[in-house]
């Protein structure tokens, strides 16, 4: 039963990506597309040279010589002379970066290179799919923890700073800082507790919503979910009744 459940989701998944392709007649140049929702679709890519239009080394990426697409949508403001696809989600021009069909802005094409699938670097910065973090430094970057996180909500380091994902934890007390493991971006230091880039005394808006929290008995209960001796926090109101958030269980 468990072989038959894996060649079925084998089968599903080679299908999708066989259905989804570029296709050139000579005449145009069209891209493919299917997904469970919508179904098939196909779409004219105008303004394309057939005769000058191939596959890049990563097929989701293809180009002409004025002109470059991912998964069918056009990379606006590539230089397709210079454009080259370095991984399934990543390519480069001698200008930038780019994830997906999005330019990484701030990045350097000619130094660009992959860390993994959602981080990447010119030497200069550390981005985050597109975002850049503006670490210290980016030869101290690494990952907090080798295992047991998710690929696109990671604890990352630059030396100085510590990130979740995009967002740097402001503490200024580096070597006092406390991440939790699988926690959605909960932190602490001898002085305050961090969800993501702000105090958890704060909510988004930047208005009080705890007066204190207790740093000695505080402890993470689950995914979002933290308290302390005086009683559950919601990470985005505040204090809360303990039992009624959605949280699962902390490992």
């Amino acid at each position: 039963m468990r072989f038959r459940n894996l060649l079925v989701c084998l089968l599903l998944f080679l299908v999708t990506v066989s259905c989804n392709h570029y296709e050139n007649n000579g005449d145009s140049v069209y891209y493919k597309s299917w997904n469970e929702g919508q179904g098939s679709r196909i779409k004219t890519l105008y303004g394309v040279d057939p005769k000058k239009f191939h596959l890049l080394k990563y097929d989701r990426y293809a180009k002409d010589d004025r002109l470059v697409f991912f998964d069918g949508d056009t990379v606006q403001g590539a230089d397709a002379t210079s454009f080259e696809a370095i991984g399934e989600y990543y390519a480069k021009d001698k200008y930038h970066g780019y994830y997906g069909k999005d330019s990484i802005r701030t990045s350097r094409g000619a130094s660009f290179k992959i860390i993994d699938s959602y981080y990447s670097t010119d030497d200069n910065d550390i981005f985050y799919d597109t975002i850049p973090l503006n670490v210290v430094s980016t030869q101290k970057f690494r990952f907090v923890f080798n295992s047991g996180e998710q690929a696109w909500a990671r604890w990352t380091t630059d030396g100085k700073y510590y990130y979740y994902m995009n967002f740097r934890i402001p503490s200024y007390d580096y070597n006092n800082v406390v991440l939790y493991k699988n926690s959605g971006g909960i932190a602490r230091d001898k002085r305050w507790v961090y969800f993501l880039n702000r105090k958890l005394n704060y909510d988004d808006g930047g208005k009080l919503a705890i007066d204190t929290i207790d740093i000695p008995t505080f402890k993470v209960t689950g995914y979002l979910d933290c308290r302390d001796k005086n009683g559950c926090i919601n990470v985005f109101h505040g204090r809360e009744k303990c039992g009624v958030s959605s949280g699962r269980k902390f490992n």
